[in-house]
């Protein structure tokens, strides 16, 4: 039995993401988010233990979600797992909306999908 130990939420997402690190910088496609971390699809070679700069591009928005500094936690060749460190409180409250908003139409979308299969 997998059991998930997450405290947070967790929502799938495909956003693209610019990383930026001491000595790299480029692009990448956010999978998942939740309010302490997200995970990231990049051919970027990032190792567990690098700090990044992160800068999501969210649909519906004017700029940029800006994480100031996060924390590799976990790597494979083209996917990481990363911790939020630091993250101004304006940023934090975008974050929370924008979590927010995605679970909100994934319920609509089931709600409508299940519609759909009732009728049927």
């Amino acid at each position: 039995m997998d059991m998930d130990l997450r405290s947070s939420t967790r929502v799938a997402v495909t956003y693209p993401v610019r990383l930026s690190g001491d000595s790299m910088i480029g692009q990448g496609t956010l999978i998942n988010l939740s309010g302490p971390g997200c995970a990231v699809e990049t051919t970027l070679p990032v190792q567990p233990g690098d700090y990044l700069e992160l800068h999501v591009m969210a649909p519906d928005q004017a700029r940029p979600l800006t994480v100031g500094l996060a924390k590799v936690r976990w790597a494979t060749e083209k996917k990481a797992g990363i911790e939020f460190i630091r993250v101004r409180r304006d940023e934090q409250s975008r974050l929370q909306r924008l979590i927010g908003q995605v679970l909100e139409e994934s319920a609509m979308e089931a709600n409508t999908n299940g519609r759909e299969l009732t009728a049927a």
